[in-house]
């Protein structure tokens, strides 16, 4: 082989190292995470280290996917039993119909699963009585996020019968053209034209406000920078599941671009920047975390960035559980109680804790 030749390839493994040295040091930690009230969840997080200028580039992107291309669950359009259009007024019912298709909209749907078809939901209740939206009746695999939400007042001689269909979209969606697509789309299961169905302008968004700002790291002069991203979402997503969604259709968006080109494979060599070794590398992570200082510093660390469901965490959230630290004092008797009572929270906060060595006072 050239002498050129050697040199070439020097140069692209060194860089490939540089890359992937790069790569591996990236990381997304939550810096503070709280239950602002039923329908918004907050979530502070830090990203990085990116390099100078692609910090802005990443969270433009990261801001404009998590407001307009995250899914959503909402209430598109409605079948009032002895209604034909929006305009009327049931016997016995406080509100008119336009307001009641109102309270239908503003209320938020939560699911872990993706629909191709409208899902139904039915309200079927007799007065008197104060409809909340807990009252709605909904599939199994979709759940209502705050049902304490107000829909109707009825009197002794009023009676609602409706069923409401639930889709799957992004952004918000005016009835107008939603008639449309519902129409084409599923001509075949609805007969729009024959039946009363009454549209609401649906909002699909589960992001309520993003912001970020750009931080470089403190006494030090570097290239690097981080960035600190604030979630408020309508309490459908946990802020980090959403954070984690909106990376990947950024990445399902690119991967049509890619071009797949061969890596050079790193031939074994004493240079000094080649990787070392598997075991050197366990080695050194294992001192680390037996270390007290990074025990100490893992402890003071959000409860947001543990691999905790949304219920989990507002659970303890609400029970003004903030930290790692905040877990790891609870007594016995507490977590006892817990155990009773939600063995589910219990085995999901046992398990997290496990994973950083840490186990719950039993």
């Amino acid at each position: 082989m050239s002498t050129t030749k050697k040199k070439e390839d020097l140069k692209i493994n060194e860089k490939f190292y540089f890359f992937s040295k790069k790569m591996r040091s990236l990381m997304i930690s939550c810096i503070e995470s709280r239950v602002e009230r039923n329908q918004s969840l907050y979530g502070c997080f830090k990203i990085g280290p990116f390099y100078r200028n692609h910090g802005l580039m990443v969270a433009t992107i990261l801001r404009r996917s998590l407001l307009s291309n995250l899914e959503g669950l909402a209430v598109v359009f409605v079948q009032i039993k002895g209604v034909k259009h929006e305009y009327s007024i049931l016997k016995g019912v406080q509100e008119s119909v336009l307001e009641i298709l109102t309270h239908f909209k503003n209320i938020q749907f939560k699911t872990n699963q993706i629909f191709y078809k409208p899902q139904i939901a039915y309200l079927n209740v007799q007065g008197p009585k104060i409809v909340y939206s807990k009252d709605i009746q909904l599939p199994a695999s979709i759940q209502c996020v705050d049902p304490s939400q107000y829909i109707a007042t009825l009197a002794v001689d009023g009676k609602l019968k409706i069923k409401l269909f639930i889709c799957q979209g992004k952004r918000f969606c005016l009835q107008t053209s939603l008639k449309f697509v519902i129409q084409e789309q599923f001509k075949e299961i609805l007969n729009l034209k024959s039946q009363n169905f009454l549209f609401i302008d649906s909002i699909f968004l589960p992001i309520q406000k993003v912001n970020f700002a750009l931080e470089q790291p403190k006494g030090l002069i570097t290239e690097n920078e981080f960035i600190i991203m604030e979630i408020w979402t309508n309490g459908s997503l946990y802020p980090k599941q959403s954070l984690f969604k909106a990376v990947n259709e950024i990445i399902y968006l690119l991967i049509p671009f890619r071009k797949f080109e061969s890596i050079p494979t790193l031939k074994k060599s004493k240079s000094w920047f080649l990787p070392k070794s598997n075991e050197q590398n366990h080695q050194e992570t294992l001192s680390k975390i037996n270390s007290f200082q990074f025990r100490k510093q893992l402890s003071s660390l959000d409860i947001g960035n543990l691999n905790l469901s949304g219920q989990t965490h507002s659970y303890l959230k609400k029970r003004q559980i903030h930290t790692i630290s905040d877990l790891l004092r609870q007594s016995k008797k507490k977590w006892v109680y817990l155990k009773r009572s939600q063995p589910t929270f219990f085995q999901e906060i046992e398990a997290n804790l496990l994973i950083l060595g840490f186990k719950i006072r039993q």
